[in-house]
């Protein structure tokens, strides 16, 4: 029997890279994001590489869109087993240049930070929960935490504020699901080296490889890998912990300053 696997923010850099890891595993991928040119182009990939997947476009912080697209992912595939909250972002979601110290930030950047990185992991961890519950054979849930909600990072304590969030969510809702055999884990990925950036510039190249203590540049592939071994029955003991995937960054005295 094919899984299924239900991604918000599946159309972003690590959205799409779990979404494509999954759908080599066997998986059966609702690939989900506000974008529906992006949710295409991630289908089609899929496709044309003998996988399956739909799209689906909604707003992961309307609560109401969320539990349409769980149902329109039912109604496609007859099932869910897996739910990955990936949508997410920092201040940035609000617009270019709205990072600032707490002192100064504006309502609208820590309300847009938090409903979408946290209200949005409630409201699709809740929305497959109800239909993992239903089904009764078990069930993943992963969402997206990150390094910043371990240790904090001057300029963005809207976004530490709402992956720390993530964390403990976990934790409590994986106590509340755990009878149902449906485990819940966070993925905490440090820095990751999107393709915009110039790794052959100075600042670019520090980025990418003296962020971590690996030396190493951290893909969105190296993220979606965890996903899928949390995703898999091999992890069927696991629940309720954050896995941070970083090359040992949070290791430094200073965090991530």
């Amino acid at each position: 029997m094919k899984k299924v696997a239900f991604i918000t923010g599946g159309a972003g850099y690590i959205g799409t890279a779990t979404a494509i890891t999954l759908a080599r595993a066997g998986i059966a991928v609702a690939v989900g994001d506000i974008n529906r040119e992006a949710v295409d182009k991630v289908v089609n990939q899929i496709r044309e590489n003998g996988g399956e997947a739909i799209g689906l476009v909604y707003d992961v912080t309307n609560s109401a869109e969320v539990n349409e697209a769980v149902d329109e992912t039912v109604k496609a595939f007859g099932r869910l087993d897996i739910m990955v909250h990936v949508a997410g972002g920092s201040a940035r979601l609000a617009g270019p240049g709205k990072y600032a110290q707490l002192v100064d930030q504006e309502d609208e950047v820590i309300d847009k930070v938090l409903k979408v990185n946290l209200y949005g992991a409630f409201y699709a961890s809740r929305a497959a929960a109800r239909v993992m519950i239903k089904q009764g054979e078990g069930g993943r849930i992963i969402n997206f935490a990150s390094t910043v909600g371990v240790n904090g990072l001057v300029g963005s304590t809207e976004y530490a504020a709402s992956k720390g969030g993530v964390m403990s969510l976990t934790k409590a809702l994986a106590k509340e699901l755990g009878p149902h055999k449906i485990t819940v884990n966070a993925v905490a990925p440090g820095v990751v080296c999107r393709p915009e950036v110039d790794v052959s510039t100075p600042e670019g190249h520090k980025y990418a490889y003296e962020t971590n203590l690996l030396g190493e540049m951290c893909t969105g592939e190296d993220i979606a890998y965890m996903v899928e071994y949390l995703a898999s029955d091999k992890a069927r003991m696991i629940t309720g912990q954050t896995y941070i995937v970083d090359g040992g960054r949070t290791l430094s005295m200073k965090g991530t300053d």
